[in-house]
């Protein structure tokens, strides 16, 4: 862009943008990139944003691994790794952790003069200021105080935060999702989301806001681990399908074609082979399918009638780019919802890779570093 662009955008004088883009630039957050087309006078200098300016380490915590990669700003990868978890739990996870940040981080740290910090996304109730899990019943993990541990072991500046709540601020810098107010639903080992209201992430009083996979959707269904009955995670999850798949497959032989994709292995089936058997019109497929549909279309109605998101963006690997499910979905909101709530409203697929919970923590360490995603100009030229 150039002075003049950024000038008439945040609609400040080209001097004041001058001064800053010089300051910028010392900084190296910004270079040259070109010339402009001229419009009358002398063409223009563009600047363009320099991601290269800084990396960092960006973790993703999940319940049977550990993922880590060095990014630059823009989320160019320049390493990443995966790491097996096993069934440690508790502080033995904890441990586990330290160790695979050292063996990837220590190396990294003695080279490198730019780096901004280390930022952590895991599932369970996070208090994003203090970086402390409170509560993450999979792993065991109560009142952990993984910011302070992960700087005092490393000396470089943590952020942690919910992961879901990550993948909205992705959404929103990587993503095509600028929104001020939506959900983010993920589908996956369980079912949670990420709300922003207001262009903010809404975590509720305890932190705990997003828990809609307990949000009962047959009463008196389904013991739940939570103590509840029917809570939606125990319906659509791809545990609950996977189990949905095998019972079909050994009581009364169905879902032959899944098993097929799977090599004829049940124990092989992935979300994968599913989304497959669907898209390709199975009936036993499409029948779970469409129980998935009324559930979820439950849940989401709900969600549209209380708090009105202008999007509902889906993720999970059983749920992305299943075209019968996504139909079937939309759909039964369409038939459930008041029309005033669907005024334009959109269901979505996620916009991210299949890196997405790395883009996550990239996107929380610039937001609370650089303050990127804080302020919505450039989302909303013309208004």
């Amino acid at each position: 862009m150039s002075k003049a662009d950024i000038a008439q955008r945040v609609q400040v004088s080209q001097t004041t943008v001058a001064t800053i883009l010089a300051k910028l630039r010392g900084e190296g957050y910004i270079r040259e990139e070109g010339i402009g087309d001229s419009t009358g006078g002398r063409k223009p200098v563009l600047f363009r944003f320099n991601p290269d300016k800084a990396s960092i380490f960006a973790v993703s915590l999940r319940n049977a691994s550990i993922q880590i990669g060095l990014l630059n700003l823009a989320g160019e990868q320049e390493e990443k790794r995966d790491y097996s978890v096993g069934n440690v739990k508790g502080m033995a996870y904890i441990n586990h952790f330290l160790d695979v940040l050292g063996s990837f981080v220590e190396p990294v740290v003695r080279n490198q003069t730019n780096l901004v910090g280390i930022s952590i996304v895991c599932p369970g109730v996070v208090d994003a200021k203090s970086g402390t899990i409170l509560y993450n019943a999979k792993l065991d993990l109560y009142d952990i105080e993984l910011k302070q541990l992960v700087e005092e072991a490393f000396g470089v500046q943590v952020y942690v935060e919910n992961d879901l709540n990550a993948l909205v601020i992705a959404e929103k810098q990587f993503g095509d999702a600028s929104y001020q107010d939506m959900l983010y639903l993920s589908i996956d080992e369980g079912v949670g989301a990420g709300i922003a209201v207001n262009d903010h992430i809404f975590r509720g009083y305890g932190g705990s806001a997003g828990e809609i996979g307990h949000m009962t959707v047959v009463p008196g269904g389904v013991n739940c681990s939570c103590g509840n009955q029917g809570c939606l995670e125990n319906y659509v999850s791809w545990p609950a399908i996977y189990a949905r798949v095998l019972s079909g497959w050994f009581t009364q032989r169905e879902g032959e074609r899944i098993v097929q994709k799977a090599g004829g292995k049940p124990e092989s089936i992935l979300p994968v082979h599913f989304v497959e058997a669907a898209c390709e019109g199975d009936p036993f497929t499409l029948r779970i399918v469409e129980e998935m549909a009324e559930y979820l279309a439950v849940a989401i109605t709900n969600v549209l009638h209380f708090m009105n998101p202008q999007t509902v963006i889906l993720n999970g690997a059983h749920v992305l780019n299943n075209q019968p499910l996504l139909g079937s979905l939309d759909e039964k909101i369409k038939q459930r919802a008041m029309k005033i709530v669907l005024k334009g409203f959109k269901l979505k697929q996620t916009a991210l890779g299949s890196d997405m919970n790395l883009l996550g923590a990239l996107a929380v360490m610039l937001q609370d570093e650089l303050q990127v995603g804080r302020y919505n100009v450039f989302l909303q030229q013309g208004k």
